[in-house]
C-alpha cells in the first residue's frame, strides 16, 4: 500500500517542483563531472597520441649496438607491433658534389605513430605518408637537393649503393631534438643497408626498435625486458625525453587533472547544499503524515524510493546532457585545432554515474535521518525540528565524501590535500567572517528607510543561512579564479617560452676560424641569431669521489633508489663563459671569481642538478673530456630557462678553461623558408657545420599549448554554469522567506524601489565578501600548486584580490536579483496566496 502511496506522492511533487532541487543538483553533479572528465580524458589522449607520433611509437629501445632477435620475437608474442630504425653517416655523391649525410634507415613499419611529410619536388605542396620510401630509392631533405644539385628522379650514391630520389623529405615524427641530422637529412628502406656497405663491424651506428601498443602489453614487456636491459641501452616514453615538450606534456596533464578536480568539488557543494533544502521543505509534509497515523518505517520507505527514483533519473538525466555537452565541446575543440579527438572510454560513465550514486547516498542520508525525527507537533508549532537543520555529523560527512570523491578522482593525495585544504580555509574564515560582520551591523548607525540598512539587517535576520551561502558563493568563486589565474600564469608561461623570435634552427661544429664569416653571412642576410659560444662534451665522472647509479624510466613509473644518484649518465654539452648569459639566474653562491688568471677551475651549475647530484657549494666536480678528467670547484648554482629553445648548458665553467681542450663553437638562429637556399650554400662552403632543425619541436609545443588552452576556456564556462546553478538553489532555498519579508514590508508601507535596492545591495555584499576571502585563501593556494604540481616559480596575484570582490558582486548580485525579481514584481495578493 505504501508504495502506491510513495509514486502518487512522488509524481505530485514532482509536477509541483517539489523533487526539480534535488533532481537537477544530482544531474549537475553527473553532468559536471562527465563532461569535464570526458573532454579531459579525450584531450589528453589526443595530447598522449600526438605526443607518442613525436616518438613515432608508444615506446622506444636505444643502443648503440644491435639487438638480441629474441626482443623482437618476444614483442610480436605479447602482440606489441614493432619497427627498426638505425641510424649512421655516409657520403653522398652525385654531380661531382661530395657530402657527409646523415642517414635513417626505417624498416617497412617505420613510422609506428605520426606521419611522415615528403612533397614530390622542391616546389611542390608537403603531404603525408604513413609509411618510408621503398626498396631502391631514397628520401632526401630540401638541403640537400641543393648542396648535391640534383631534383626529384636522380640517382644519389650513397656508400656503396645507387638510389633513386624519389621525394623530398619535409618532416619526421621522430625528429630527435638534438641531432646532427639537419640540413642533410636521408630517409631510407631498412633493406638497402648492406647495398650501402656503410655499416660494417666497429662502425659508428646507432639502433633503434620501436613498439606500439596498449599500456598492459607495454608493461608486461618492459617487465621482461627491464632485468636484460644493458646500461647502455635505454627504454623510453616520451615523458622520458629532457625538452620542452616532455615538461610541456606532463604540465598539460596537470592542468587538465586539476581542472576535473575542481568540477567534483563545485557539483559536490550544489549536491549537499540541494539535498539538505530538499529535505527541510518536507518537514511539515512529515509531521503532517505522522498526525495522520504514518508510521515512522512507511515514512522512511516512501522516502527512500522517491530518493532511489530521483537518484535513478537524475543520473541518467545528467550522463545524456553531459554526452551532449562533452560532444559539441569536443566537436568545437577539434574544428578548431583541425584534428580528430579520440573517443573516451568507459572511465567517465562509470565515474560520473558512482560520483552520482555516491553523493546521493552521502549527501542525503543525514538530511533523511533528521526528517524522519520530526516531530508530530510541528504542524501546530512550526519551528520544532528546526534545530536538525544543522549537524557537525552531516558536515563531517559532506566534507569526507567530497574529500575522496577528489582522491578517488585524481589519484593524487598532495593535489588532493592541497585544494580541500584551501577549501577548508575559505569556510573557517568566511564563517568568522560573516558573524563578525553581520553582528557588527547593528553598531553602524545606519538611518532607517536605508536601503543599506535594510540589506544590513535582512543579512544579520538571516546570519547562519547567508553563512552558508557565503561558503557557497566563495567556492565557485574560488574555482573561478583559480582557472583564471592558472590560464593566464601556465598558459602565458608557456607561450612566453616560445616566443615569435625564438630560434628554431640549431648550428653546431663551427670551428674558430669559421665563426666570424658566418657571423657575417648572418648579417648580410638579416638573419636573427644567438651568439657563439665554445662547447664540449664532458661526462660527470665523480663528485667527491662517489659514484652513480643507472637512471629510471619515468614512463613505467618506476620507483628511483633512494641511495644512488641518476640524471648523470650521459654526456650534456658545457661551455666557459664570462659573464652569466641571459635566461639564467644565479640561485645560490658567487659568478667566477678568478677570471682568466687563476689556476683553479671553477663550475656553475644548473640548479635542477643540485639535488639529483648531491651537491653543495665549495663541492669538486671530475669532468671526463675526450679521456681527460678535468676538477672543478662548484661557486654556484643556477636557474636555467630551458623552455626558451635558446641555447643553455647545465654546466657552465669559468673562462680559465679556455686552450685545456679542443672545442667547436654552437649558435642558434631563426631562419625562414626562403634561407633554405642560402644555408645549403653556406654548408656546401663549410661541410664541416651542421644544421639542427627544431621547427617540429617548436610546433608540437604550440600545439599542446593551444589545446591545453581551447580545454580551460571549455572547463572555465562548465564551472561558470555549475557557480551559476549552486547559486541559484542557494538562492532558491530562501524565496519563500523573502516572500513573507515582501508581504511585510509592503503592509508596513515600503515602496518597491527600496524593497528592490535592499534586495541588490544584500547580493552586493555576500557577493563581494565572498570573492574577497575567495581571493586571498585562492592566491596562497596558487603559490603551492604552482611551486609542487607545475615546477614553476610560484608568485602572488594582487590584481585577483580586486578582480574577486568586484567579479564576485556582479556575479552573485546579478543572478541572485536575477531569480528574486519575480518575487519583486508579483502584487500582495499573489504573494500571500503563494505562502499559503
Amino acid at each position: 500500500m505504501w508504495v502506491k502511496l510513495a509514486f502518487k506522492l512522488f509524481s505530485r511533487e514532482f509536477r509541483r517542483g517539489e523533487l526539480t532541487i534535488i533532481f537537477a543538483a544530482i544531474a549537475l553533479a553527473v553532468l559536471t563531472v562527465f563532461s569535464l572528465s570526458a573532454i579531459t580524458e579525450r584531450i589528453g589522449l589526443n595530447i598522449a597520441q600526438k605526443s607518442s607520433d613525436f616518438i613515432a611509437a608508444d615506446r622506444r629501445l636505444s643502443s648503440n649496438h644491435a639487438f638480441d632477435p629474441q626482443l623482437l620475437t618476444k614483442a610480436n608474442e605479447l602482440g606489441l607491433k614493432t619497427a627498426k630504425v638505425l641510424y649512421f653517416d655516409s657520403m653522398l655523391f652525385a654531380n661531382d658534389e661530395l657530402v657527409l649525410g646523415s642517414v635513417k634507415a626505417g624498416s617497412n613499419a617505420y613510422p609506428l605513430k605520426g606521419k611522415l611529410t615528403i612533397k614530390d619536388n622542391l616546389t611542390s605542396q608537403a603531404y603525408e605518408v604513413a609509411t618510408g620510401p621503398k626498396a631502391g630509392s631514397i628520401w632526401l631533405s630540401e638541403g640537400l637537393f641543393y648542396t648535391l644539385n640534383v631534383k626529384v628522379g636522380d640517382n644519389v650514391e650513397l656508400g656503396a649503393g645507387i638510389f633513386n630520389v624519389s621525394k623530398v623529405l619535409v618532416k619526421e615524427p621522430d625528429a630527435p631534438f638534438f641531432s646532427l641530422s639537419g640540413n642533410k637529412r636521408v630517409l631510407l628502406s631498412y633493406e638497402d643497408i648492406p647495398v650501402t656497405k656503410a655499416v660494417q663491424a666497429g662502425s659508428r651506428v646507432f639502433h633503434r626498435l620501436l613498439f606500439a601498443g596498449n599500456e598492459q602489453q607495454l608493461s608486461n614487456y618492459y617487465a621482461w625486458l627491464k632485468p636484460q636491459l644493458k646500461s647502455n641501452q635505454n627504454w623510453e616514453g616520451i615523458k622520458d625525453r629532457q625538452s620542452p615538450l616532455g615538461n610541456n606534456l606532463d604540465r598539460a596533464e596537470r592542468f587538465l587533472l586539476l581542472a576535473g578536480l575542481f568540477g567534483i568539488m563545485l557539483a559536490a557543494v550544489a549536491m549537499a547544499v540541494s539535498a539538505k533544502r530538499y529535505c527541510e521543505r518536507q518537514y511539515d509534509p512529515v509531521a503532517m503524515m505522522k498526525t495522520l497515523g504514518g508510521s515512522r518505517k512507511v515514512i522512511r520507505n516512501i522516502f527512500l524510493l522517491h530518493l532511489s527514483l530521483v537518484t535513478g533519473f537524475s543520473i541518467i538525466a545528467g550522463l545524456l546532457l553531459g554526452f551532449i555537452l562533452q560532444t559539441i565541446g569536443a566537436d568545437y575543440l577539434a574544428n578548431f585545432m583541425g584534428t580528430e579527438l579520440p573517443q573516451a572510454g568507459m572511465r567517465p560513465w562509470l565515474l560520473s554515474g558512482f560520483i552520482g550514486l555516491i553523493c546521493a547516498l552521502m549527501f542525503s542520508l543525514k538530511p533523511l535521518l533528521d526528517l524522519f525525527d520530526i516531530p508530530p507537533l510541528r504542524v501546530l508549532r512550526r519551528n520544532l525540528g528546526d534545530t536538525l537543520a544543522l549537524s557537525r555529523l552531516h558536515l563531517f560527512l559532506s566534507f569526507m565524501t567530497i574529500f575522496v570523491l577528489m582522491w578517488l578522482f585524481s589519484g593524487e593525495i598532495v593535489t588532493t590535500l592541497i585544494l580541500f585544504a584551501s577549501t577548508l580555509l575559505v569556510i573557517a574564515v568566511l564563517f568568522g567572517i560573516s558573524r563578525l560582520l553581520f553582528a557588527a551591523g547593528r553598531s553602524l548607525g545606519l538611518r532607517p528607510g536605508s536601503s543599506w540598512s535594510l540589506a544590513i539587517a535582512t543579512l544579520q535576520k538571516r546570519a547562519n543561512a547567508n553563512a552558508i551561502q557565503l561558503i557557497s558563493f566563495a567556492l565557485a568563486i574560488k574555482l573561478m579564479l583559480f582557472l583564471v589565474v592558472l590560464k593566464n600564469d601556465i598558459i602565458t608561461d608557456w607561450q612566453m617560452q616560445v616566443p615569435p623570435n625564438a630560434p628554431n634552427m640549431f648550428i653546431i661544429n663551427i670551428s674558430e676560424q669559421e665563426v666570424d664569416p658566418i657571423t657575417q653571412f648572418f648579417t648580410d642576410n638579416n638573419i636573427a641569431h644567438e651568439a657563439f659560444y665554445p662547447v664540449f662534451s664532458g661526462r660527470v665522472d665523480a663528485v667527491n669521489g662517489e659514484e652513480f647509479a643507472r637512471s629510471v624510466s619515468k614512463q613505467e613509473g618506476e620507483e628511483k633508489d633512494e641511495d644512488a644518484r641518476e640524471g648523470v649518465n650521459r654526456e650534456p654539452n658545457l661551455t666557459w663563459l664570462e659573464s652569466l648569459p641571459e635566461g639564467n639566474e644565479i640561485t645560490e653562491g658567487k659568478w667566477f671569481t678568478n677570471g682568466d688568471t687563476g689556476d683553479e677551475i671553477e663550475v656553475s651549475v644548473f640548479d635542477g642538478w643540485q639535488e639529483t647530484l648531491g651537491l653543495k657549494l665549495g663541492d669538486t666536480i671530475t669532468l671526463l673530456v675526450n679521456e681527460q678528467p678535468i676538477e672543478a670547484k662548484v661557486t654556484s648554482f643556477r636557474s636555467v630557462d630551458w623552455g626558451s629553445l635558446k641555447p643553455n648548458f647545465v654546466m657552465i665553467l669559468s673562462p680559465n678553461m679556455a686552450g685545456n681542450i679542443p672545442v667547436t663553437y654552437f649558435s642558434a638562429a631563426k631562419l625562414e623558408d626562403k634561407h633554405t637556399k642560402d644555408i645549403s650554400h653556406l654548408l656546401q662552403r663549410y661541410p664541416t657545420i651542421s644544421m639542427i632543425d627544431i621547427k617540429s619541436q617548436i610546433e608540437q609545443a604550440q600545439s599542446i599549448i593551444a589545446q591545453v588552452s581551447l580545454a580551460i576556456g571549455f572547463v572555465l564556462s562548465i564551472v561558470l554554469i555549475s557557480g551559476a546553478l549552486v547559486l541559484v538553489s542557494q538562492v532558491q532555498a530562501s524565496l519563500a522567506e523573502r516572500m513573507q519579508e515582501v508581504v511585510i514590508l509592503r503592509t508596513l508601507g515600503a515602496k518597491g524601489r527600496l524593497i528592490k535596492l535592499a534586495t541588490l545591495y544584500e547580493f552586493m555584499l555576500l557577493g563581494a565578501i565572498a570573492g574577497l576571502v575567495a581571493a586571498i585563501v585562492s592566491d596562497v593556494a596558487l603559490l603551492v600548486i604552482q611551486q609542487q604540481l607545475f615546477n614553476v616559480e610560484g608568485r602572488m596575484h594582487p590584481y585577483i584580490w580586486l578582480l574577486g570582490p568586484l567579479s564576485g558582486a556582479i556575479f552573485v548580485s546579478a543572478i541572485g536579483y536575477f531569480m528574486v525579481a519575480r518575487t519583486m514584481r508579483q502584487n500582495t495578493q499573489g504573494l500571500l496566496r503563494k505562502i499559503a
